[in-house]
């Protein structure tokens, strides 16, 4: 493989960093992470059925106002605004650098339905942007994975053919669709969950980055 791509929330960056501010505005945070995600998830995927686009940023804040209101919550705007904001901090996991520092002489891109802004920053937040040639947003193309749209800003941009990239995602939706559109695929399975039932079956399934270097004798 010439090209190593990374999504971003959940493979590189932990989405259970947001539980800590939750704390704040419940007895349930866990809970409320859940549903804030879950709402964010699908409300890309009915967006990008209906096209009609609005990028991840404003995508999570709707999320989080339905979870809000699903809560019964009564945020202000200034704890609406540090909730959302816990997206531009989130943590990577513990082997993540390491693995970047391993990997840094092949191709490194990211590719994630987050913004620009929300992919800049949050890797300047965590000092990784340095190891990513390049920084790849479904805001290009204004629709969401798995559509192959987003996929193929890859090619485009790493000068690569599909054939000879590897993606790394810990969403199944996201490794299904990088699947069909032609990648080699890495599933980082932290939590032990279930793939998604379509037919497609990554080539590599690791719990970490660590384990899939190894499973790929790097």
């Amino acid at each position: 493989m010439k090209g190593f791509v990374f999504d971003a929330y959940g493979t590189l960056f932990d989405i259970n960093s947001v539980i800590e501010a939750c704390k704040h505005i419940t007895q349930d945070p866990e809970g409320f992470s859940k549903l804030w995600r879950a709402k964010q998830l699908e409300y890309t995927f009915l967006r990008s059925l209906m096209e009609k686009y609005k990028d991840f940023w404003e995508v999570t804040e709707d999320a989080l106002i339905f979870a809000i209101n699903s809560f019964g919550i009564n945020a202000s705007q200034i704890e609406r605004k540090k909730l959302i904001e816990t997206y531009l901090y989130l943590k990577p996991f513990v082997e993540v650098e390491d693995a970047l520092e391993h990997l840094k002489n092949h191709e490194l891109a990211v590719l994630s339905n987050g913004s620009p802004m929300m992919l800049n920053t949050l890797l300047e937040n965590n000092g990784l942007k340095h190891y990513f040639r390049h920084i790849l947003s479904a805001d290009e193309v204004r629709t969401y994975k798995p559509s192959p749209k987003v996929y193929a800003l890859v090619p485009k941009y790493l000068g690569i053919p599909k054939e000879e990239i590897f993606f790394v995602s810990s969403n199944s939706f996201d490794v299904v669709g990088a699947k069909a559109f032609g990648f080699k695929v890495c599933w980082i399975n932290r939590s032990g969950t279930q793939l998604d039932e379509l037919g497609m079956k990554p080539d590599v399934i690791a719990k970490t980055l660590e384990e899939m270097i190894g499973a790929l004798g790097l």
